[in-house]
């Protein structure tokens, strides 16, 4: 069989309908899928060395989620099962990581040792095959990339329980950093210890976001224990695994991970709770489709100064996604707003929108305008 990307030979993968079919015959069948397979995903990978060339001389940059959205929305399109979705999708992204491997091998920073919700999300949009840094603050997450030891990193923005990560705001606030894409990572909570049983557990080892969102379960179930609050959830898990009457809450991957029993699981007070993360890149994103536009801005100390501040995006039709503010830190009780707006900043419109908006700000800031992701 050529490797030629102008194969076109069909799959002959007939289901058997009878039991009259032997084991032999089905696993025969799927080996010689596997085998297409294989060559298939080479012919890829062929074609991604030659966009490489391209991305190469046009200066263009490996990852382009909004052209990975795309497909992924498509190949969804084109399931018509077994295979769910969400199966589907995770392993369209892995070839995406593996493609981009051959190009270019990419670096990424996350919050926290293997198995934390940061370093999950980042395994999500960038797979196995990039290489995956674990730091200790988030200091030192985007440090990583400003610094060019690696070239982006995963951060958690807000979660829809406990609402913004102060931490991360400040630093948007402040580093050289852009936002280049975001995405929304499901958070269920699980309990996990050496222990068999929740009754053994004397210290709980967890990070105070998935304690904040668990705060209901805990106070009925581990109400007398002893907490010790750790950098990051998979850090809970490690502490965990070193202590025979201790738990962590965490993934179940964490759990995995460190060789803990899974004594609970979904303890998170929302069946819904998920994390939105940002990609922080030195550099901005190719535009996608559907773009948002993340700012940060100060008002001045007077009457009116806000609404001064936010009339130019309703006269000028442009939606504000989301609003928080944030105190200044610097002791005067001066607040920073941090606002997401549906458009890409270079829009016209857009654009026109911001030019008044900085007339009426004490300070304005794009923290960067990327890709939006599905259902935020």
């Amino acid at each position: 069989m050529s490797d030629s990307v102008e194969d076109h030979t069909p799959f002959h993968y007939d289901i058997p309908t009878t039991m009259k079919k032997s084991l032999d015959d089905i696993r025969a069948r799927i080996d010689a899928i596997d085998g297409r397979l294989v060559k298939l995903l080479n012919q890829r990978a062929k074609l991604g060395q030659a966009i490489a060339e391209v991305k190469k001389r046009d200066g263009r940059p490996v990852y382009h989620p909004a052209r990975e959205n795309e497909i992924l929305e498509r190949v969804v399109g084109l399931n018509d099962g077994p295979l769910p979705d969400g199966p589907l999708t995770n392993i369209f992204r892995e070839i995406f990581s593996a493609t981009r491997a051959v190009e270019r091998e990419l670096k990424v920073a996350s919050l926290g040792v293997a198995g934390s919700y940061s370093h999950l999300a980042a395994l999500k949009l960038f797979g196995h095959s990039a290489v995956h840094l674990h730091e200790a603050s988030f200091d030192d997450v985007f440090a990583a990339v400003e610094k060019g030891q690696a070239d982006y990193a995963v951060v958690p923005v807000e979660n829809s329980i406990e609402g913004p990560i102060g931490q991360t705001l400040d630093l948007l606030a402040t580093s050289p950093l852009t936002v280049y894409a975001e995405h929304c990572y499901p958070i269920r909570l699980t309990v996990m210890a050496k222990a068999d049983d929740l009754s053994k557990v004397k210290t709980l080892y967890t990070h105070y976001m998935p304690r904040a969102q668990s705060r209901r379960w805990l106070g009925a179930h581990l109400s007398g224990v002893k907490v010790v609050e750790t950098p990051s959830s998979s850090e809970a898990a490690a502490r965990a695994a070193k202590d025979p009457d201790g738990a962590a809450i965490g993934s179940a991957e964490a759990a995995a991970l460190y060789g803990l029993s899974t004594l609970v699981e979904g303890i998170e007070e929302n069946p819904g709770n998920q994390t939105r993360f940002f990609v922080m890149s030195r550099t901005a994103p190719p535009k996608g489709k559907r773009n948002k536009t993340s700012l940060v801005l100060s008002a001045n100390d007077e009457a009116g100064a806000l609404f001064s501040i936010l009339r130019p995006f309703a006269q000028g039709g442009i939606n504000l996604s989301k609003i928080i503010s944030r105190p200044d830190r610097s002791g005067r009780w001066e607040y920073r707003f941090f606002i997401d707006i549906d458009g890409d900043a270079d829009d016209p419109k857009v654009a026109a929108c911001l030019k008044k908006v900085a007339r009426s700000a004490k300070s304005l800031k794009i923290v960067g305008a990327y890709p939006a992701a599905d259902g935020v």
